[in-house]
């Protein structure tokens, strides 16, 4: 019988994530020496409270002092913190005490990888961070290792769970973008500030991170186009569903030749895409490579578990010894200047039905072609009228420049909705 391999955890942060990942090694310790051989425990747990009721934690490991865990004789410093700070001092600390380190940051990740995997391939320890996307999917793994031989040319997903359980409730419910919200909250799927999530900043940070580990080099904060959901309206939804297309939180990446595009924004997508039928606070990622072609991720992107297991595979790899030193790209890349073509649902809140013909007017100046067009009266004194059109192909800048012509002329009582349609 092989001995299994001990491995010591250090663990900063007893939070959600935390304490999903003490539990589940409590939970299947057995069965993961059983399939890995290595035997799981933990040295010390930071906390903020000592005091705080936390079932299932061996109250003797907690400590509110980070040098007691990351110097406690562990094998790997796990940050479930969260934040820039004191989450990215931790993790430096930890590298240069030449510890392996995993953490859950995407924030973080986003924000500073690049520098943090420097700083773990000179001191030869690995740095693991699956869980910052995607929770329980395995997307940086695959994108790391499995699909190494491969040029990947495109990325595209639902990359938060938050987003695509309000548009699912909208869309199956029939309930409002507010109620969906407090929905997702009341459930645990949405924080009591949901700005970073409904504005796309959330699913901006991921999609940074997917792109650099595929695209192989350091990308710009600064280069993701975003667009939330909040402008969003039941109308819409609707709208979109009689069509035959279901509105999604979408994030897309392409590497072109003059550079890399990366956007995130809600768009229609055809009933037959296989995005369409994500559901709920499911995640979903599809890869495009030279060599695989397309392949399809889908699976839990949120919760405490499906987090913890991440980690925990990110865990179990260091000490199997199954994760290499990374190699670290010192290459950047450039922001491609995208001006994107294709057809577009546009709405236009307007004082009178009757300005869908100036509208359509402005469009025909830009030579854009409407393919469907309709006009709705306000249910309540409280609401405008919309015009809905359904564009043919067009570039974004020309559609832009006639958006503002409209707004120039006063015809708008609110802001405009223009949502790509998906092939």
């Amino acid at each position: 019988m092989t001995t299994a391999r001990n491995c010591k955890i250090g663990l900063l942060g007893c939070g959600t994530v935390g304490q999903g990942l003490v539990d589940l090694v409590n939970r299947n310790r057995e069965l993961i020496r059983e399939r890995s051989g290595v035997d799981l425990s933990f040295t010390r747990i930071l906390v903020r409270d000592l005091a705080k009721r936390r079932p299932g934690v061996d109250t003797s490991l907690l400590t509110t002092q980070p040098d007691r865990v990351i110097n406690n004789g562990c094998d790997v410093v796990v940050e479930l913190v969260g934040g820039l700070e004191p989450a990215r001092s931790f993790i430096q600390r930890a590298l240069h005490s030449r510890k392996h380190v995993v953490t859950a940051n995407k924030a973080l990740v986003a924000l500073d990888g690049f520098t943090l995997l420097q700083s773990a391939s000179r001191q030869r320890v690995q740095f693991g961070f699956e869980a910052s996307v995607c929770a329980g999917i395995p997307i940086i793994r695959a994108l790391r290792s499995g699909l190494v031989a491969n040029s990947i040319r495109s990325i595209a997903g639902i990359l938060n769970g938050t987003c695509n359980y309000i548009l699912t409730r909208m869309a199956e419910a029939g309930i409002s973008f507010d109620d969906a919200l407090r929905e997702a909250q009341v459930k645990g799927f949405a924080e009591a500030d949901p700005t970073l999530d409904i504005d796309g900043h959330d699913a901006a940070q991921k999609l940074k991170i997917l792109a650099e580990i595929a695209f192989g080099a350091s990308i710009s904060s600064e280069s993701v186009q975003v667009d939330g959901i909040r402008h969003i309206t039941l109308d819409d939804v609707d709208t979109a569903r009689k069509l035959g297309y279901a509105v999604k939180h979408v994030a897309v990446a392409e590497l072109e030749e003059s550079g890399v595009s990366l956007r995130v924004h809600p768009a229609l997508l055809p009933n037959a895409h296989p995005l369409a039928s994500v559901r709920d606070e499911n995640n979903a990622v599809i890869v495009k490579g030279d060599a695989v072609g397309e392949m399809f991720f889908q699976g839990k992107g949120a919760g405490s578990l499906p987090s913890a297991s991440a980690v925990l595979s990110d865990i179990v790899d260091i000490a199997s010894h199954k994760k290499s030193i990374t190699r670290v790209s010192l290459r950047a890349l450039p922001l491609a200047n995208k001006d994107v073509d294709c057809r577009r649902y546009v709405r236009f809140p307007v004082a009178e039905p009757n300005a869908i013909g100036k509208i359509t007017s402005v469009l025909a100046q830009q030579g854009i072609a409407v393919d469907r067009a309709a006009a709705t009266w306000p249910q309540s004194p409280s609401e405008h009228s919309q015009v809905k059109l359904f564009i043919d192909s067009c570039k974004e800048s020309s559609l832009q420049s006639a958006i503002t012509t409209i707004f120039e002329l006063n015809l708008l009582r609110g802001e405009s909705v223009a949502l790509p349609l998906a092939a």
